[in-house]
């Protein structure tokens, strides 16, 4: 299923890594996305950023395909909200968002990647626009569970 969905402007505030796409299986580090997860509870488990149920990772893709790209984990907060120490930011702009849901387990995501960005988002004839692409996450759900559903979002203008 895919829609659109209007983010406001804010910033996510969490842990940076880098990270080879999906799409590149040679480099891809299918350790490193949960790996930035785990931290970012561990130094975020006393501030007001766990205090949702909802968290996004934010890639900021590169030029090259065999370049790696920078990935938040973490959550949304205001413009004005203070980083703590020991965590990054990324501005996440006030835009369109196209969105396609993934259902399964998490550990199935690069088909829904594939169905996102090379049938999705083409059907759609929308556009990218230079913005953070977004992954959402409801913490409450199971990740590994058949049922499990999350978020690909992907700026378009």
């Amino acid at each position: 299923m895919s829609e659109t969905l209007i983010m406001t402007q804010g910033k996510l505030v969490g842990v940076q890594t880098s990270i080879f796409t999906i799409f590149n299986q040679a480099k891809y580090d299918p350790q490193a996305i949960p790996t930035a997860w785990k931290e970012f509870f561990a130094k975020a488990g006393n501030t007001e950023l766990v205090k949702t149920d909802t968290f996004y990772g934010a890639s900021i893709p590169s030029m090259s395909f065999d370049a790696p790209m920078d990935y938040f984990a973490g959550a949304i907060v205001s413009q004005d909200f203070e980083v703590p120490e020991g965590l990054s930011s990324v501005d996440i702009p006030e835009g369109e968002y196209f969105t396609v849901t993934h259902t399964g387990p998490i550990m199935e995501l690069a088909g829904s990647y594939q169905k996102a960005y090379g049938v999705a988002l083409p059907e759609s004839g929308k556009e990218m626009r230079p913005a953070p692409h977004l992954e959402i996450y409801n913490s409450q759900l199971n990740p590994m569970d058949v049922a499990y559903e999350m978020v690909i979002a992907i700026p378009v203008a």
